[in-house]
This record gives C-alpha cells, sequence and structure tokens, in this order.
C-alpha cells in the first residue's frame, strides 16, 4: 500500500484507485505529527511547535471536508488525507537533512543553499497537493494549483498566523 501511495509524490498513479486502511492513514497521521513536532522545534518553542503542528492538522482536515463538502460526497476523505499525509511524509523526510544542513551552514557562506532547496521542496509540495486535487475531484490544473497553494498558505502560514494572534 505504501509503494502505491508513494507514486502519488512522484506525480504518477491515480489517486482514486488508491485502496484505504484506517490503521495506514494512523500511522501516517502521527509520522506527519512527529515530523512536524521535531522540525517546528527546532524551529521555535516546543509548545508553540506542538500547537502549530496540532492546528496545523486541524485546517488540514477541514480544508479537505470542504472539498468534500463541495463535492457531495465522503468516499474520498480517507483516501485523500492518507495520499496528502504520505506525500507531506515523503517532502519533510527529504526536508530534514536540509533543515540540518541550514542550522550548520548558518554564518557561513553556503547559507543561502538550504532555503533554496527548501523553497524548492514547498514547490513540490504545492504541485502534488495539486496533482491529488486534479486526480480525486477532476479539477483542472488551474483550479487545482489555487486550491493547491491556497491550501499551503492557509495550512503552514495560517496556523503560524494563528498563534501570533493568540499570543502563544
Amino acid at each position: 500500500m505504501f509503494k502505491e501511495y508513494m507514486q502519488l509524490c512522484w506525480l504518477s498513479g491515480y489517486p482514486d484507485d488508491l485502496p484505504t486502511d484506517r490503521k495506514f492513514l494512523y500511522i501516517n497521521l502521527a509520522i506527519y505529527f512527529l515530523l512536524g513536532l521535531f522540525i517546528q522545534g527546532n524551529i521555535s518553542d516546543p509548545i508553540d511547535a506542538f500547537l502549530q503542528i496540532f492546528i496545523e492538522v486541524f485546517i488540514t482536515l477541514s480544508f479537505m471536508a470542504a472539498l468534500l463538502y463541495r463535492d457531495g460526497s465522503a468516499y474520498n476523505f480517507e483516501r485523500f488525507l492518507t495520499a496528502i499525509l504520505v506525500c507531506e511524509n515523503f517532502v519533510y523526510t527529504i526536508g530534514l537533512p536540509i533543515l540540518f544542513w541550514f542550522i550548520f551552514a548558518k554564518g557561513s557562506d553556503y547559507n543561502s543553499y538550504p532555503i533554496y532547496l527548501g523553497a524548492l521542496l514547498m514547490i513540490w509540495s504545492i504541485v502534488i497537493i495539486a496533482y491529488l486535487l486534479k486526480g480525486l475531484f477532476g479539477f483542472n490544473w488551474k483550479n487545482s494549483a489555487s486550491l493547491s497553494v491556497l491550501y499551503f498558505v492557509l495550512t503552514y502560514f495560517g496556523s503560524f498566523g494563528l498563534l501570533m494572534l493568540t499570543g502563544l
């Protein structure tokens, strides 16, 4: 099952044909939470990191629920959530060495390279989400890309913004 979901990270495979398994979903949700905590914990306070990841998961669930409500079906919810989590976990895992490189390269001549690679990973993540939206909901590329950018902004910058507004 993992192999079938991993194909989506390379923009191949068909998201609507994927098998679903609630245990696999929960494992990927836990991995997403732990990877996010690790990455955010190296950037900010551990309590802020926990809250930010919790808000990210909540925004992700809300975004998908809104899309599925618009679609009129909850059939793809588990499949879509699992696909997003598997692909985000893959991107996070690739981002870990870049994070360490960024931490160790501060103040050196190479401190901008991890930022460029991180930006490429963000773009790749947006493209993967657009591919999933196109495959599961039949949107065209323009709408899929727009929704993917909206998802990215809401999830990552929205969680940060909510933390800033609450003063936590």
